[in-house]
């Protein structure tokens, strides 16, 4: 007895063969062999080193001598494993025709039989049910058949649901999966009271997919939760795959626990949120360094803190137009920008190059319809000439001065009266709501100029014209007297 329970814990290793090849032994065949291992259920035979055999423990009376390791065993073959399991060994060749017909009774009536499991095949594994071979499909036997390993199930009596009974017994197909099934259910059932809403455990993912992953909870039986790709990080153009990877393990918070069951899970809950103080810290106009790490055609998008990223509008970019934000900047490249606008409701950034540091000294100016800035010619044009708007970033810096608002008769070289380089003063018209560009003009500013002294003369007379000339007081004088 002492060889029952010593190799029972290790299960023996299955010797394939191709289903082509010849099976070295033949149905019915009494053969020789060498007890490698002695399980509850069965025991394991070395045939001369050509297979590996498994008998039935059933085939055994009460009071027969329970083999050991090492043992001369003899039985027939009635298995020869030419489909890939193993040679299976009987002393009891007409024990099937004894089962077959409680086995077909199985099949209409639902009631569960025993088999033991004799090997892995394709598809599956193969089963034998007091001598009649059966078939077990991978998805019979576990929930999750592409991440299972069969081979720890050989040797094993386990109960089955007969699905199948075709040919007289010849083509039989049973399943666990009824089985599985519920037991899954109890277990999810018991898992789920371990569970509440705003519980944080670790989890393994499992699945990653296109909008979210699925992670398991070892606390809760594993149990699989969803993380919705809204909930993985706090940068919404975040990528699932970029997050987090299979069998990766990580803190997740229970959100919510639906009517069916389901577990809504959360990983943005517990990583803190880069935007939280961001409001305050990028406020308009502040001045930071970042990186860029995208160049596109609209724009380059500049990292200013991991997590925190603006947009530099092409438009934003380059006191000249350009086609591509990859003529000014490269991607990788350390920039100093300036806040321009923050939308803390999109968490958008929009960014502008800051100015360099000979331009600190210049004051920022107000670029708004009517108002009068400082400018500096760059760029002369054969309809106008082309300025920076001091203290200004981005488009609102570009302004446009055209020939006809200069105050210059036609015909003036501009580039003579507006030397490149030079600073004058402009009155800003309008300011171009698609392009934001400004448009300025130094003839209105002199009319303005020349309408503001004819209105402060006109108001300085009626100042002075308030005491009376000499004649009126004479006048007045003699009306009085």
């Amino acid at each position: 007895e002492g060889g029952e329970g010593a190799p029972g814990g290790d299960r023996p290793r299955q010797h394939h063969r191709p289903a082509t090849e010849r099976a070295p032994f033949h149905v019915g065949e009494e053969v020789f062999g060498k007890v490698t291992a002695v399980l509850d259920t069965a025991v394991m035979v070395d045939l001369s080193g050509k297979a590996l055999a498994i008998f039935d423990r059933t085939e055994m009376e009460a009071d027969d001598l329970v083999p050991s390791v090492g043992d001369r065993f003899v039985a027939r073959i009635h298995n020869d494993g030419v489909r890939g399991g193993l040679v299976v060994l009987t002393r009891k060749p007409l024990r099937e025709e004894e089962i077959k017909p409680a086995i077909e009774a199985a099949s209409k009536d639902g009631s569960l039989i025993t088999g033991l499991i004799t090997g892995v095949i394709k598809g599956g594994v193969e089963v034998d049910i007091s001598g009649l071979r059966a078939f077990a499909p991978a998805s019979g036997l576990d929930l999750h058949p592409q991440n299972a390993n069969f081979s720890g199930l050989v040797g094993q009596r386990l109960e089955f649901k007969v699905v199948q009974y075709k040919n007289a017994g010849r083509d039989v197909v049973v399943s666990r999966r009824p089985m599985l099934e519920a037991e899954a259910h109890e277990r999810r059932k018991h898992a789920l009271t371990l569970l509440t809403e705003g519980q944080v455990l670790k989890g393994v993912v499992r699945t990653v997919v296109e909008w979210g992953a699925f992670v398991a909870l070892p606390e809760a039986e594993n149990l699989e939760g969803l993380v919705h790709v809204s909930e993985a990080s706090h940068d919404a153009r975040a990528k699932m795959v970029d997050l987090v990877r299979p069998g990766e393990e990580l803190e997740v918070k229970i959100l919510k626990i639906d009517e069916k069951g389901k577990i809504w899970l959360s990983r943005k809950a517990l990583i803190e949120d880069p935007w939280a103080a961001a409001r305050e810290k990028y406020a308009p106009g502040s001045r930071h360094s970042g990186k860029v790490l995208k160049t596109l055609d609209f724009g380059a998008f500049v990292e200013l803190e991991p997590g925190v990223e603006g947009l530099i509008h092409i438009v934003d970019l380059s006191m000249t137009r350009i086609e591509h934000s990859n003529e000014v900047v490269k991607e990788g490249q350390d920039i100093e920008v300036v806040v321009a606008n923050f939308d803390p409701r999109t968490k958008k950034i929009a960014l502008h190059p800051a100015p360099p540091p000979e331009r600190a000294h210049e004051e920022p100016q107000k670029v708004g319809r009517g108002a009068v800035v400082k400018v500096e010619v760059i760029k002369h044009e054969a309809s106008g000439v082309i300025v920076r708007i001091l203290g200004a970033t981005g488009r609102s810096a570009r302004g446009f001065l055209p020939a006809g608002q200069t105050g210059t008769p036609r015909g003036t070289d501009l580039r003579k009266t507006f030397k490149m380089g030079s600073v004058i003063e402009v009155k800003v018209l309008e300011v171009d709501p698609r392009r934001g560009e400004p448009k300025l003009s130094v003839k209105a500013m002199h009319e303005d100029e020349e309408r503001k002294a004819h209105r402060e003369y006109r108001q300085q007379l009626a100042r002075e014209g308030g005491f009376g000339t000499l004649g009126d007081l004479l006048k007045k004088k003699l009306e009085g007297g």
